[in-house]
């Protein structure tokens, strides 16, 4: 199974029910691995009010891991809630 189509899929589904979530990725160097760690963020777009008064929207993390199956557990998670709520 590719981890990553899967993943794909389920944010397409999401998108398509009027759920937009991103994925950014990052990487890091691990001494004790001796190897490049890839990270995952989840990231979703959610309102909030300036010091002045207006408002304005930024993006707030959900999910930060370094495991791709847990982004895949969260996004599954996610689409069945979508499903259940209609």
């Amino acid at each position: 199974m590719n981890i990553r189509k899967t993943i794909n899929k389920l944010q397409s589904a999401l998108i398509a029910k009027g759920y937009i979530y991103k994925i950014n990725t990052y990487q890091f160097y691990s001494k004790e691995q001796n190897r490049m760690i890839t990270g995952y963020r989840i990231t979703e777009k959610q309102p909030y009010q300036k010091k002045n008064g207006e408002m304005s929207v930024k993006d707030v993390e959900l999910l930060n891991s370094c495991s791709q199956v847990e982004v895949l557990k969260w996004f599954v998670k996610n689409w069945n809630e979508v499903k259940e709520n209609g």
